[in-house]
């Protein structure tokens, strides 16, 4: 699921708050001063905490497989069904069944031995099918029920998220119009709008999905297109075949008047199916699967798992993008674009429903408390797609735009990132679960290291492959591929809350030979844990950079390092990998040092921010050498933050002028090159 991003900003500037006060929990050693009253709130607290608990749902039955017969009265906005349903009881024998179906209308429901079908007594009530099976069934049994019914998708109660607008499961668009469109979207819990299932994310089905539509409709569904058969009414029903199993919320069914655009990533047929017109549009955007699925089959070490690899755009869709099994649906939007970087933002949204499709399709959260599990994984392969296509200075700067939106979120919504508390499942879908949880994945890739990131990446995938995981599934594929105890990570960051907020104090004493770093948390302690931080800190020598390897585990901590001459800098995190709040004492000569030397995106940006009011020759020297830097970002600022001087000798600002010359020659970027000209020009 890929939801639209919001940058509030503007309201990063009427907020203010102070967190340089360390506060700690108290009330353990306040118990005995506690007045009844309150001691029975803090209890009825407790107790509804333990009401609210937002686990796994049980398994009474599993889900085999689905049968489903479906055709559709457009107009009236229904769909007429017949399921036929495949179950076992999980472990303890059971004489019933309970099913979800949201606003049906129910004729029979039958249970199917040898071709025979005999009625079942049951009841609807509050959307749930509560039948009474023919007798008790053990774990080593299989029964098979038929259910016809309509379904009326109009009829549910429509609540929106902030992911996803609607839950109606179904949609009819322009149903009164020559060029309908039917379409579903599962997430969370919405397919049993159209047809009955167990719906929760800890089923698994395969499914045989028979779809009726017009003659002059083309359908899409999860798997394989193994029939196309006529009928004599003008219809024509369309067989997909999804042999493999998946999670309820995961099935889909389209159909509509669409182009077709066809492709292979090696026997796997890639089809991008789109509105009459748009073709060319499609192409720049769906261009690359190939690509992206090639690259995700490598890195990870196990090839893009499914029968076929399809994408539709359809209109008015309730959210951005949804990753249904093979067959991912996307908002007109992604079509939408007029610039080189909305383009690319667009083709990310591709990256990362793709993604999914090992991470949460192969593998899936087995409760939405898990949904990290999920939605981590395919915002950080966001990431990964665009360093690998784009270099790591578009992927880093990906990485902050991630860190803006949680950032903002952090501000009034402070929640652990597996959450078994949240009101609603719906409520998982925010900053935490997406951009947090990418970031903590970038980080956790740099604390162990690329190989044992990738190589435990695969582990999970291969030990939970068609499975429903909880954290602690990811945890043990780290643990054993390197071999360390790994709770302390996922206790601080997948478990708790917030995120460190750190002094970082360098000190170099004028010949003492001794250099110091020292790290203060400063976090509310209340608010988020005292963390142990794995990292390391460059030290900066006119020619050469020293690397030294730290594990922060005290609130206050001093690092010194013997030197042989001054560095001229110090730089925590070099890798620009921790999820923190930093607080430096840099001086503005060590800033633009910084600027000169580091190398990653994020120190530069920092430097960048810090000297906007800083004016010198030496600056402006170093602003000259980053007009000419490979990312053209660093570009564009370099010839923004220039201050050109009034004097008619000054050579820096003539040797500006050529440079500016230069650029709108031969400048690629657009942006870059409209600055150069409007920059050339006022010094005319």
């Amino acid at each position: 699921m890929k939801y639209k991003r919001l940058f509030p900003l503007f309201i990063f500037l009427v907020i203010s708050c102070n967190t340089n006060k360390i506060v700690l929990d108290n009330t353990e050693n306040s118990d005995n001063f506690l007045s009844q009253e309150t001691e029975q709130k803090i209890i009825l607290q407790k107790e509804k905490q333990i009401a609210d608990y937002k686990g796994s749902n049980t398994i009474t039955n599993n889900l085999i497989n689905t049968e489903l017969h479906i055709r559709f009265e457009i107009t009236e906005k229904q769909a007429i069904g017949n399921a036929i349903i495949t179950l076992k009881p999980h472990f303890y024998p059971t004489d019933s069944l309970i099913l979800d179906a949201q606003q049906f209308d129910i004729s029979k429901i039958n249970l199917i031995r040898k071709d025979i079908q005999t009625p079942l007594s049951y009841t609807y009530k509050n959307n749930k099918i509560k039948i009474k099976l023919d007798k008790t069934y053990t774990r080593n049994d299989t029964f098979k029920i038929a259910i016809n019914y309509t379904a009326n998708p109009e009829k549910v109660k429509s609540v929106g998220s902030r992911a996803i607008h609607d839950n109606k499961g179904l949609y009819f668009i322009n149903a009164d119009t020559k060029n309908p469109q039917i379409w579903t979207q599962g997430e969370t819990q919405s397919n049993s709008c159209w047809f009955p299932t167990i719906d929760s994310p800890n089923q698994k089905m395969t499914q045989d999905f028979y779809i009726t539509i017009k003659n002059d409709f083309v359908s899409l569904s999860n798997g394989k297109l193994v029939s196309s058969i006529p009928n004599a009414d003008g219809t024509r029903t369309d067989y997909w075949k999804q042999s493999k199993p998946h999670a309820p919320y995961l099935a889909m069914i389209a159909a509509g008047k669409f182009s077709e655009i066809k492709d292979y990533w090696r026997d796997i047929p890639l089809t991008v199916y789109i509105e009459k017109g748009k073709e060319s549009k499609a192409e720049k955007i769906f261009g690359k699967t190939d690509k992206m699925i090639e690259f995700y089959s490598r890195i990870l070490n196990y090839d893009f798992p499914w029968d076929k690899y399809s994408q539709i755009v359809v209109k008015n869709f309730v959210s951005g993008a949804m990753e249904n099994t093979g067959a991912v649906v996307f908002g007109e939007y992604v079509l939408n674009f007029k610039t080189e970087h909305q383009r690319m933002e667009n083709e990310v949204v591709v990256a990362h429903e793709l993604s999914h499709h090992w991470f949460g399709d192969l593998v899936t959260c087995e409760s939405w408390s898990n949904l990290p599990l999920n939605e981590s994984f395919a915002t950080y392969f966001e990431y990964l797609w665009i360093e690998h296509e784009y270099g790591r200075f578009e992927a880093d700067n990906h990485l902050a735009d991630d860190y803006l939106n949680y950032n903002f979120e952090h501000y009034f919504k402070n929640e652990n990132l597996i959450r078994f508390y949240n009101k609603h499942r719906d409520d998982m879908f925010d900053a935490h679960s997406y951009q947090k949880g990418g970031l903590i994945l970038h980080m956790l890739r740099y604390t162990v290291g690329d190989d044992a990131f990738f190589n435990a990446l695969h582990l999970y995938l291969k030990n939970n492959a068609y499975k429903s995981v909880e954290i602690h599934n990811l945890r043990l594929a780290f643990e054993e591929v390197t071999g360390e105890d790994l709770n302390w990570f996922f206790n601080e960051w997948f478990l708790n809350k917030g995120i460190p907020e750190l002094k970082i104090t360098y000190n170099v004493t004028q010949n003492t030979k001794i250099a110091s770093i020292k790290i203060e948390q400063i976090q509310n302690l209340n608010k988020a844990p005292l963390y142990k931080i794995q990292t390391s800190v460059d030290l900066y020598f006119p020619d050469t950079v020293i690397n030294k390897k730290i594990i922060i585990t005290k609130q206050n901590q001093t690092f010194k390092f013997s030197v042989n001459e001054n560095p001229l800098f110090l730089n925590f995190d070099p890798d620009n990998s921790i999820l923190c709040k930093k607080e430096e004492n840099y001086t503005s000569e060590q800033y633009i040092d910084i600027l000169n030397k580091a190398p990653l995106y994020a120190d530069k940006s920092e430097a960048f921010k810090a000297l906007s009011s800083s004016d010198s020759n030496r600056l402006n020297n170093v602003y000259l050498k980053l007009a000419k830097h490979p990312y053209w970002k660093f570009r564009y600022k370099a010839i923004a933050a220039f201050k050109p001087g009034t004097e008619q000798s000054d050579t820096l600002t003539a040797k500006y002028k050529e440079t500016l010359k230069d650029i709108i020659k031969n400048e690629t970027n657009s942006r870059v090159k409209s600055l150069a000209v409007k920059k050339l020009k006022n010094l005319q």
